[in-house]
C-alpha cells in the first residue's frame, strides 16, 4: 500500500543532488502538497492507494519540468498583460440614416431673487457624521497627549528613586545563561571533577568541562553556553582531526562524541563494528533546564549526529539515548538516525569530503535550518 509518506520520500528523491535554499524548500513543500491533493482526489473517486500514487507521481517526474512550467506560466502572463483588443476595421459602411431631431426641451427658469435652497435629509446627516468624526479624533489626540505626559512624569518619578535589590528565589540557570557561583570558578580555574565513570577534561576554551556532575545525583551540570551558539562556533578543524576514525578505536570515538556541542552532557558511548552503529547517552536533570528554547537540544543533536556520520567510517546508525532523572522522575527517550535518511534529507554525502571550511559551511547552514533540524528529529525518534 502506498500513502502519503511515500509521496513525502518520492518528493525528497526529485531533489536529490540539488541546493536546499529558501526558494527550493519552498517549490519541494508545494510540489509535496500538490501531490498529495492530486492523490486524495484520486482515492476519493474510488482508485486503489497504488493505482493513485502511480498516476500521482506520473505528474512530476522532474524538477527541472515544474520550473520550465512556471516559467511558462510567468512568459505567457506577461503576454496576456501586452494583448491590445483590435481596433474596428476602417472599411467605408453604409451612410448612416438621419434622424429628425426633437424638439429642445425648455430652458429652465430662474429661481425668483431671495429664494432660498433648502437642504436634504442625507446631506444634513452626512454633515452631522463628518463633526462627530473630527471632533472624535480631536478629543482622542487630547486624550493621547495627555496620557503621554502623564506615563512620562510616573517614568521620570520611578527612575529617580532609589531601587532596592530583591532576593531571586528561582536559582535555576540554563545552557545559555552565563554561570555564576562555584560553576563559574570552576570554568575559570578549569579544574577537573571527576566522577565514578568519568574523568572530565578541562576544555582549552574556558566553558564547562565535559562530565562535569551534580554531586546530588550525579548528572551533568546545567550550565554552560548557548547551544545555538556552539553549534555556529564549532570549528570544522576539530572534526577534521578526528577524519577516518574507526567503530574499533572505542577510546577514539568517545573523545569525539565528547567534544561536540551537546557533548557536556554525555554520559556513555557504545560502539559496535559488527552492526556499524554507535548508541551515545545524555543525562539531564531536566531538559528544560538545558536551554530557555527546548529546539535548541533538538539542533544540537541533529548536529551531531550529521557531524559524526561524516566523521567516523563504518558507522551506519546512531542512537541518541536521552535520560531526564531529577531523582523523582525517570524519563528515557530513544532517537535513531539513519545514515541514508540524513544523507536524503540534506542532499549530500556524509564523509570527509564534507570536512573543509566552504563545505562544512554549507551543510551547517542546512542543519541549522529549522525546516531540516525539525524533519530530521521527527524521523529519528522513536517510542
Amino acid at each position: 500500500m502506498s500513502g502519503r509518506s511515500d509521496i513525502r520520500m518520492y518528493v525528497e528523491h526529485l531533489f536529490e543532488g540539488r541546493t536546499l535554499d529558501a526558494e527550493a524548500i519552498e517549490l519541494k513543500e508545494e510540489i509535496y502538497g500538490n501531490l498529495v491533493a492530486r492523490f486524495d482526489d484520486y482515492v476519493a473517486q474510488g482508485m486503489g492507494e497504488d493505482e493513485a500514487y502511480a498516476r500521482t507521481c506520473e505528474a512530476v517526474t522532474s524538477v527541472d519540468d515544474v520550473m520550465g512550467e512556471k516559467d511558462a506560466g510567468e512568459r505567457d502572463d506577461s503576454l496576456d498583460a501586452t494583448v491590445v483588443a483590435p481596433t474596428a476595421a476602417a472599411a467605408p459602411g453604409p451612410e448612416p440614416t438621419t434622424v429628425p431631431c426633437s424638439p429642445e426641451p425648455p430652458a429652465p427658469q430662474a429661481e425668483p431673487a431671495g429664494t432660498q435652497r433648502r437642504w436634504s435629509t442625507g446631506m444634513i446627516v452626512a454633515v452631522v457624521v463628518v463633526v462627530l468624526l473630527v471632533a472624535g479624533i480631536a478629543g482622542c489626540t487630547v486624550f493621547n497627549a495627555l496620557d503621554m505626559q502623564r506615563g512620562l512624569e510616573d517614568y521620570q518619578s520611578q527612575t529617580s528613586q532609589t531601587v532596592q535589590p530583591v532576593d531571586q528565589p528561582d536559582d535555576t540557570t540554563y545552557a545559555d545563561e552565563t554561570p555564576t557561583g562555584d560553576s563559574t570558578t570552576s570554568q575559570t580555574t578549569g579544574s577537573n571533577t571527576t566522577s565514578d565513570n568519568t574523568t572530565s577534561t578541562s576544555p582549552s576554551n574556558g566553558s564547562s568541562p565535559q562530565g562535569e556532575t551534580d554531586s546530588a545525583n550525579d548528572a551533568p551540570s546545567q550550565v554552560g553556553t548557548s547551544l545555538f551558539a556552539k553549534v555556529q562556533a564549532h570549528s570544522v578543524d576539530e572534526l577534521s582531526a578526528y577524519a577516518g576514525t574507526t567503530l574499533s578505536d572505542a577510546a577514539r570515538v568517545e573523545e569525539l562524541v565528547r567534544s561536540l556541542p551537546a557533548g557536556e552532557y554525555v554520559t556513555g558511548v557504545t560502539t559496535d563494528a559488527a552492526t556499524r552503529s554507535v548508541e551515545v547517552t545524555y543525562t539531564y536533570q531536566d531538559r528544560d533546564r538545558v536551554a530557555r528554547d527546548d529546539d535548541q537540544v533538538d539542533l544540537a543533536l541533529v548536529y551531531d549526529a550529521v557531524a559524526l556520520m561524516s566523521t567516523l567510517d563504518g558507522m551506519d546508525t546512531l542512537s541518541m539515548v536521552e535520560i531526564e532523572d531529577d531523582g523523582h522522575d525517570y524519563d528515557r527517550d530513544l532517537q535513531v538516525f539513519e545514515r541514508t535518511m540524513l544523507e536524503s534529507l540534506l542532499g549530500v554525502t556524509l564523509d570527509a569530503s564534507q570536512l573543509t571550511a566552504e563545505a562544512w559551511e554549507k551543510v551547517r547552514g542546512q542543519v541549522m535550518t529549522e525546516y531540516v533540524y525539525e524533519e530530521a528529529w521527527d524521523r529519528a525518534e522513536r517510542s
